[in-house]
């Protein structure tokens, strides 16, 4: 473990003077031949598929993001998600449904006698933040936007999360749409520039990926940092992230975020994403 610590240490400080001549030599490759690129992320985005589909009892995160950059790309192989959102559905009495579908009402009878969420796999404060932007247009949530910016950590999941929270606030009418831009504006060179400074293409490297193209900020996202993911996908076609379980094993968190962000890229170098945007 001691030496686990001390080999990050070593990478994180070595990530510093490094990270920006890595970078523009990705860029360059990519540059150079973006066809083979391209091809190589299609295949990633296969396999990331099919390492998804014969699971039926997945994440809100996996629904969420698998469902918005379907939506956003056009991408079929990412159809995988409806079926597990109809099993959550059935499975679960969550709240957070309501950012796939806005019909869903959690207090419907129907779905009375179904384990409520926390009971069976309990939300951090940042995501219980994410429900009360679900609804912030259907019930009183306080000052959503003033608790929203409370998450702001530069650049880590607090930030990713404000535009998260954002992003749905500006779906559902449950703020006022200049005030929202507002709040995100600022996150984005932020969330941008932590992604600039280090070479580790994991969890929260990918989301970070994905806010910034779902929120129209792809041209912030480098060929590199989408060869970073390319280059960390594993065998069995997921991806892993540092102290999320199974250590070192794909993980259904890591592998959506990688899968979005590489799906939302290729459709937009290929001309696909929805409205041509």
């Amino acid at each position: 473990m001691a030496l686990q610590r001390l080999s990050r240490s070593v990478e994180f400080r070595v990530d510093k003077y490094t990270t920006a001549a890595r970078n523009a030599r990705l860029d360059a490759e990519f540059a150079r031949d973006p066809q083979r690129v391209l091809e190589q992320i299609d295949s990633a985005i296969t396999r990331g598929a099919a390492w998804f589909e014969p699971q039926s009892d997945v994440s809100m995160s996996v629904l969420y993001c698998a469902l918005g950059t379907l939506q956003r790309s056009g991408d079929a192989r990412l159809e995988f998600v409806y079926p597990q959102m109809e099993y959550y559905r059935t499975s679960v009495r969550d709240p957070a449904f309501r950012v796939l579908d806005m019909s869903y009402d959690d207090q419907d009878p129907r779905y009375a006698a179904l384990p409520d969420i926390m009971e069976v796999r309990p939300y951090f404060p940042v995501e219980l933040m994410m429900i009360d932007t679900a609804w912030a247009d259907k019930r009183d949530t306080g000052d959503v936007l003033a608790r929203l910016a409370s998450f702001d950590d530069q650049g880590g999941y607090g930030s990713t999360h404000i535009v998260i929270g954002g992003l749905i606030l500006l779906n559902n009418g449950g703020a006022d749409p200049d005030k929202v831009h507002q709040l995100i504006a600022p996150q984005i060179p932020v969330i941008a520039a932590a992604n600039d400074r280090t070479t580790r293409a994991e969890d929260l490297y990918a989301e970070r990926c994905m806010v910034l193209q779902w929120y129209g900020r792809s041209d912030l996202v480098r060929p590199a940092w989408m060869m970073r993911l390319l280059r960390r996908q594993l065998p069995d076609g997921g991806w892993s992230g540092r102290n999320i379980a199974p250590e070192g094993q794909s993980n259904q968190h890591t592998s959506v975020l990688a899968l979005a962000a590489l799906t939302y890229f290729l459709a937009q170098h290929r001309g696909t994403l929805a409205g041509g945007a």
